[in-house]
């Protein structure tokens, strides 16, 4: 069913309440019609029978005496039956009308009560008051009833005529309120609706130049006045918005405009530092080189001077430090170039935790610190880059060996593990060190951050290290972590089975929502 309009709904709020108005108002007259009816033929009823009584010999239609025992045994008669058992049982009741129907027809029936020797009187033919009864004449007994009986068609018709008058004005009343209301709702109120609707669908589409011309002087006007009150504001905040769109549009491509060039800038200081770190290399090699083999030469050299020994072990440490710190500058400023390559392959990470164990233990015997190796057996290969894997682990087990205490532990461990819901391991390194806090526990893994960066620290390094291993994990697809509290350290990286490419992000990203 389709839904009404609000013209409809009105027409039909108001036609049911004027109906029910005017059915009010008709249902008054209605009534009182017949009972005017019934009064007047009862007061005619009364005159006629007054007349008869003062004049018994005219003649009249219908109009009889009955005795009281013929009254009682009038079992035909219905209506004069009950009415002289009336008359008995009260009486103040000294008459009764009955407008009667029989098929067609109407018949003006009357009963009159007589009492006391107003029976006999009747018989013997003598006139007779029918006037209302006083007191006195009610305490006399019952001794018979008059009867008279008229046609009342005319006071039928007469009726029914009015009736069918009263239908055709409330109707012709009907009409006319809802010609008003149409005419004062739907060419008023509605139409000014429809137009302050007009108006804000045009709004709606756009145009906040529309404005309301409604002059109805009333709360209508008022609403009309509102609307384009809040239409001006909309399109005051409209206009600043699209300012400040002009302007922010500006700025990005200002800022687009200067991320270019500190991309660019970014470019060239990564191959800027690729490239001095490779040539700063090549001679620290040739002094690494030249310096260790003075080292043999003066450990081989039995009247050596144990200071010449001391100092060539000094240039030879500090040698190392610096091609350490260059080899991490130089991975970085490949990473963030763009220009670190992966070489994928099944590897044994049996074999890669051996070799990586092999290759910290002389570092680990200085410090007298025992590195243990715990896994379970029947490891799986894992589709990876080695050397890149291998980096990570010799970054976290430096790092252990060196803030682990002399005469600790150093554990390596390899489980089984899922990752994201794929069968994958976790490689971790265990330390014994003094910990590290909450606070700083993500801070370490970015660029050139340590736990202690102060001038005064115990131990050195640039701070790379672990920021080396987050971005060489990202590209190897696995995730790298932390756990550690005051009794030491664990490193973690989970990798899964399978490689998983790093993906790259979009260069427009959808922030709408």
């Amino acid at each position: 069913m389709a839904r009404l309009s609000l013209t409809q709904r009105s027409q039909l709020v108001m036609g049911a309440v004027a109906a029910v108005a005017i059915s009010g108002a008709m249902a008054i007259p209605w009534f009182q019609i017949r009972d005017s009816s019934v009064a007047q033929q009862l007061q005619s009823m009364r005159d006629f029978s007054k007349v008869w009584g003062k004049n018994p010999d005219i003649s009249i239609d219908q109009f009889r005496f009955v005795k009281g025992s013929d009254a009682k045994a009038a079992g035909g008669d219905q209506f004069l039956s009950s009415a002289f058992d009336e008359f008995a049982a009260s009486p103040d009741i000294f008459d009764r009308y009955e407008l009667q129907q029989s098929g067609d027809a109407f018949v003006s029936r009357y009963v009159r009560a007589l009492r006391g020797n107003q029976a006999e009187l009747v018989t013997t033919g003598q006139a007779i008051s029918l006037e209302v009864p006083d007191a006195a004449w009610r305490k006399l007994p019952l001794t018979g009833v008059i009867s008279m009986q008229r046609s009342a068609d005319a006071t039928a018709r007469l009726i029914w005529q009015d009736q069918i008058y009263i239908l055709i004005g409330g109707g012709l009343a009907w009409i006319g309120m809802i010609f008003a209301v149409r005419l004062f709702v739907v060419r008023g109120y509605l139409r000014a609706v429809r137009r302050l609707r007009d108006v804000a669908n045009r709004v709606r589409a756009g145009d906040l130049s529309s404005r309301s011309q409604l002059r109805t002087g009333d709360e209508l006007e008022e609403l009309g006045t509102s609307f384009n009150s809040m239409v001006a504001t909309l399109n005051g905040s409209q206009k600043q918005l699209q300012s400040m769109n002009e302007s922010l549009d500006f700025k990005l491509v200002q800022l687009s405009e200067a991320n270019v060039g500190l991309f660019e800038s970014n470019r060239l200081k990564s191959e800027f530092l690729a490239n001095v770190s490779h040539e700063l290399r090549t001679p620290l090699n040739s002094v690494i080189g030249f310096a260790e083999l003075l080292a043999e030469l003066a450990r081989k050299d039995s009247d050596a001077d144990p200071k010449r020994i001391r100092y060539i072990e000094h240039i030879l440490k500090s040698g190392r430090g610096l091609l350490e710190m260059i080899n991490e500058l130089l991975d970085m400023a490949k990473i963030e170039a763009g220009r670190m390559e992966l070489s994928v392959s099944n590897s044994s990470i049996i074999d890669l935790l051996e070799g990586i164990c092999a290759i910290m233990r002389p570092q680990a015997d200085l410090k007298k610190i025992t590195l243990e190796i715990h896994r379970p057996d029947g490891l799986p290969t894992v589709e990876t880059d080695p050397g890149k894997l291998q980096q990570i682990l010799y970054n976290f087990v430096s790092n252990a060996i060196k803030f682990s205490p002399e005469g600790s532990c150093v554990i390596v461990r390899a489980d089984v593990w899922s990752v994201d819901g794929a069968p994958g391991l976790r490689l971790a390194v265990v330390d014994r060190g003094p910990g590290i806090p909450l606070d700083m526990q993500q801070t370490i893994f970015e660029k050139f951050r340590q736990v202690d960066a102060s001038h005064t620290k115990s131990h050195g390094g640039t701070g790379l290290g672990l920021a080396i291993c987050r971005e060489l994990s990202a590209m190897l697809g696995a995730k790298l972590g932390i756990e550690s509290n005051s009794k030491g350290s664990s490193f973690w990286v989970e990798m899964p089975l399978d490689f998983r490419a790093k993906k790259l992000p979009p260069l427009m990203v959808d922030r709408a929502g």
